[in-house]
């Protein structure tokens, strides 16, 4: 979501959790090379972004590419800082289930850079490393595109929807959504929304767009995913899926961030996969959000009310919202997945789910090392049963931490959005200069239509 993407500070972006097991006999470490030990392992979690032409600022396919970056890569891995995960487990939070696809790496793996390195970062014999494909979405039925290139200019953040018309004539359940970027620079991210009755017709202009908020301006319909730049794709688990009725389109919502002095341009698609066989449950996203039902808390530095309100130099700040169920939600949901959403003050984050009968509240995520420019949904790694459920009546609470002082690495940034020079007071907004505590909630529900009971 951030224009600095990946910096090459940066290093090491996560792109598969999969390596070579290590040989952790002392020989083996001591004789560690590139070409025949380290390459191979660093390629293989990080190549689809570390590679020629990719985001990752510099490539891990050859020994003369990547040894310059031997120290920082090391310290990066022992840090943790990367592979990029913002998620932990904590004293405050511990998941009923842990999340698929963590990436970090392994003591092995680290070693194994470490011993690289005491051999003098010996080069090996050369050969030829190939980066992997990447974690591109199986199984794709089909990919559309935004009908007409969108122009993005101006100093000031663009909220536009797109209808996209999807070839099928037949009710079909999605199960996989993969959001390819056309423009890296201005795509601050985009939310894919179900229009099943075609309603979005009505308000296109004859590129198929119209200027819209943070929501699709049409009813019925429920979000098939939200994605931001460097995030995988999104994967229901089995046995479930959206229902996307025959003839349907989506409304992408996208967010975009000019430079503030070029004109750009974007036509990003998208890759869906879908069954025709109705699943055993269907799926959504829930945006658990100002703009959709969730309340401010009162905070310790309110001073008229409840108010969502950032102090200029504060380096702690904290912000609670609350989105409570009341009674429409007449049945327990499984949670299946959240993503963390705020901005560039944005630290830290936890998610709680708050039901009446349970004991305790159920920490869904807690990300205290979160980032702007590294952001994703992270998916359960369990069966439906073992997940987290949102009872009937039941709360999502999501408390967020703020850096808004100078000792903020991402502060230039912050204030480049908004054109300011010195450190500002920040209220909520969906511009990239403001602030927000947002949890995107992947939810399992009964198979019916998400209208019959919202």
């Amino acid at each position: 979501m951030s224009r600095s993407l990946v910096m090459v500070v940066g290093l090491m972006v996560a792109c598969d959790s999969g390596s070579p097991k290590v040989d952790d006999s002392t020989d083996a470490l001591t004789e560690a090379t590139w070409y025949q030990d380290v390459g191979p392992m660093l390629l293989d979690k990080c190549g689809s972004c570390h590679k020629d032409g990719g985001i990752g600022g510099f490539s891990l396919e050859r020994y003369e590419d990547a040894t310059p970056w031997a120290d920082a890569i090391l310290d990066a891995m022992e840090s943790g800082r990367m592979p990029p995960w913002a998620a932990r487990v904590t004293d405050d939070c511990n998941p009923p289930v842990w999340f698929k696809d963590d990436p970090r790496p392994s003591d092995d793996d680290i070693s194994l850079v470490r011993a690289w390195i005491d051999n003098d970062i010996a080069e090996g014999e050369p050969l030829t490393l190939d980066p992997p494909a990447g974690p591109g979405l199986a199984d794709v039925q089909t990919e559309v595109t935004l009908q007409a290139p969108f122009e993005v200019s101006g100093d000031h953040d663009i909220y536009q929807c797109f209808r996209v018309e999807v070839p099928h004539d037949q009710d079909v359940w999605i199960t996989g959504l993969e959001v390819i970027s056309d423009n890296d620079l201005v795509v601050h991210h985009a939310l894919v929304w179900n229009d099943p009755e075609n309603q979005s017709l009505d308000l296109v202009n004859e590129e198929g767009n119209y200027p819209c908020s943070g929501e699709p301006e049409v009813w019925p319909t429920d979000l098939i995913g939200g994605w931001t730049p460097g995030a995988p794709p999104i994967e229901s688990p089995e046995n479930t899926g959206t229902l996307f009725k025959a003839g349907a389109s989506l409304v992408v919502n996208m967010h975009y961030h000019p430079t503030g002095n070029t004109t750009e341009l974007d036509q990003t698609s998208f890759k869906l996969r879908w069954t025709t066989e109705k699943p055993a449950q269907y799926t959504t996203f829930y945006l658990v959000d100002i703009p959709f039902g969730a309340e401010v808390q009162p905070g310790p530095h309110d001073s008229d009310g409840a108010e969502f309100l950032i102090p200029a130099g504060l380096e702690q700040h904290k912000e609670t919202v609350v989105l409570d169920t009341y009674d429409y939600l007449p049945f327990d949901v499984p949670v299946f997945g959240v993503m963390p959403h705020m901005h560039y003050r944005g630290v830290d984050m936890k998610v709680y789910l708050e039901n009446d009968d349970d004991p305790e509240d159920t920490c869904l995520i807690h990300t205290p090392d979160y980032r702007f420019d590294f952001q994703q949904i992270y998916s359960y790694d369990g069966e439906i049963s073992e997940m987290p459920v949102l009872k009937p009546g039941g709360r999502v609470r999501v408390e967020c931490i703020y850096n808004n002082s100078e000792s903020n690495p991402f502060m230039d940034e912050a204030l480049a959005a908004t054109g300011d020079t010195s450190l500002i007071d920040v209220r909520w907004g969906e511009e990239t200069g403001d602030e927000m505590c947002m949890a995107i909630v992947g939810l399992v529900l009964p198979p019916i239509e998400l209208s019959s009971w919202l």
